[in-house]
């Protein structure tokens, strides 16, 4: 979705207004707009842009970090310039090209599950009741029997 951001400053130089704008059917329309007082933000300056994300953020305008980034240093710029003429910046943000896909790390032993559960996941039902357990495969070739004496009271109870 594109977007656009519209940064300006009003006629009696005390608010800062931002207004955001979605490309709908070629066409930008208008989202939402949120005025902010001048001094407030010129006080922010000095605490650096991620002080200005946060003072910029609100319910109707909070916009995903690395967009809220590109606002705060426009808006910055806007404020530190001294060229009286310049009292409007825009921003445009294509999301789905902007936003950093993240990389998920995945640990050897989720790797392994996820190969047995490939393994298992196609066989069927009849499968494991008809040629699971073959004569070569039998059950007792594969649990091994022991010869140890057991010491519990059930299996004493049983003599």
């Amino acid at each position: 979705m594109k977007q656009r951001y519209r940064i300006s400053i009003n006629d009696k130089k005390d608010q800062i207004q931002i207004t955001e704008y979605m490309e709908w059917e070629g066409r930008f329309i208008e989202m939402s707009e949120e005025k902010y007082l001048l001094e407030q933000l010129v006080g922010i300056l000095d605490e650096g842009i991620p002080a200005m994300i946060n003072a910029i953020r609100t319910n109707n305008l909070f916009p995903p970090y690395e967009l809220a980034l590109s606002i705060a240093t426009t808006l910055t710029q806007l404020l530190k310039e001294t060229d009286d003429s310049i009292n409007e910046l825009f921003v445009e943000w294509e999301d789905i090209e902007d936003i950093p896909i993240e990389k998920v790390e995945v640990e050897e032993e989720d790797l392994i599950e996820d190969e047995l559960s490939d393994l298992t996941d196609d066989l069927t039902d009849e499968d494991m009741e008809d040629g699971f357990l073959e004569e070569k495969n039998d059950i007792e070739s594969i649990v091994p029997k022991s010869t140890a004496p057991v010491d519990d009271e059930d299996a004493k109870n049983e003599d």
